[in-house]
């Protein structure tokens, strides 16, 4: 990102808060803050499965699923492929879903590379996801909870492990310019361990909303210890920075009982704000932003059945 549309971009962001901060205080943001809290539960991390499979579904019914590959077959980009739980979990929902799937430790690339090696629709790579071209090293965590990223053992990680791994960085929107027939992604899971903030600067939004007109990102702790990058923008910046670019911003949920469905709740990014008044307190779950004047009006019709009323007001489509 220049320098001249960086500083243009936070200067139109300025201009932005500027008009929104007289509605800050508005009771459609603490209707927001309290069926979030109210409703926590049902907006854990593994909630965005229920979201993404019936995006997928939409797909399929479609007819961009089929048994013939073809170039309007739905399109999906994956980070932090892990041991392939969500690439699982789109192929149900889409068989014949093209995706790019991304993953920094060799292990767990080997892995996924063994399991679609013979496949013409899951393409594997080992690469990070980030706002420039960098080789880092990777860092694990010494629990079984959280996964290896692109941090320095520092702060609340001190402990975590520097392995003698490196992995180059490469930004989402070079990905997709030097790819072949990556026109539009039909969806986009960021799970990149504090370094989502990076990777959404890395899509160059400002002038490629049309090729990521959909995707979701993972919130949580990452964003508030030593893992998110110390001068990059928070949860509240970048909600923001994507409402500035006209993206709709939805709290992922599911139902917690029987067949899970997706929960939206839609927010504003004074919702970020007013969660807690500490800083260092983070939003758990994802979040997913929507590009109404980009994706398919099938789909943004689609999804209203799942978005959700905080109470006073329901939280739908101005």
């Amino acid at each position: 990102m220049g320098t001249d549309s960086e500083s243009f971009l936070e200067h139109f962001i300025d201009q932005l808060e500027n008009l929104t901060v007289k509605e800050t205080w508005g009771s459609h943001i603490f209707g927001q803050v309290r069926y979030y809290r109210e409703k926590k539960d049902a907006f854990g991390n593994k909630a965005d499965f229920a979201t993404a499979s019936h995006v997928m579904r939409w797909y399929d019914k479609e007819g961009r699923c089929g048994n013939v590959i073809n170039a309007s077959n739905a399109i999906v980009l994956l980070a932090g492929a892990n041991q392939g739980k969500s690439t699982t979990n789109i192929l149900q929902a889409c068989h014949k879903a093209r995706m790019h799937i991304f993953e920094i430790q060799q292990r767990l690339f080997d892995a996924q590379f063994k399991r679609f090696r013979d496949s013409s629709l899951v393409k594997v790579h080992r690469k990070g996801w980030s706002d420039k071209i960098q080789q880092l090293q990777i860092t694990l965590p010494l629990n079984n909870h959280e996964t290896a990223g692109l941090f320095l053992p520092t702060g609340k990680w001190k402990n975590a492990v520097l392995l003698n791994e490196t992995v180059e960085t490469i930004p989402l929107a070079d990905f997709v310019l030097h790819a072949e027939n990556l026109e539009r992604i039909s969806y986009v899971l960021i799970d990149v361990e504090g370094k989502e903030p990076n990777v959404i600067r890395g899509m160059n939004l400002e002038s490629k909303r049309h090729i990521f007109p959909i995707f979701q990102y993972e919130l949580g702790g990452t964003w508030t210890d030593s893992r998110h990058d110390e001068n990059q923008w928070g949860q509240y910046g970048i909600a923001m920075y994507l409402k500035a670019l006209g993206y709709k911003l939805f709290l992922i949920g599911a139902t917690l009982s029987g067949q899970e469905k997706p929960i939206l709740l839609q927010v504003d990014p004074e919702f970020f704000r007013f969660f807690s008044f500490r800083p260092e307190v983070d939003v758990g779950g994802n979040l997913l932003a929507f590009h109404p004047e980009f994706a398919d009006a099938g789909l943004w019709e689609y999804l209203q059945g799942f978005v959700r009323s905080s109470g006073s007001k329901v939280l739908a489509v101005d």
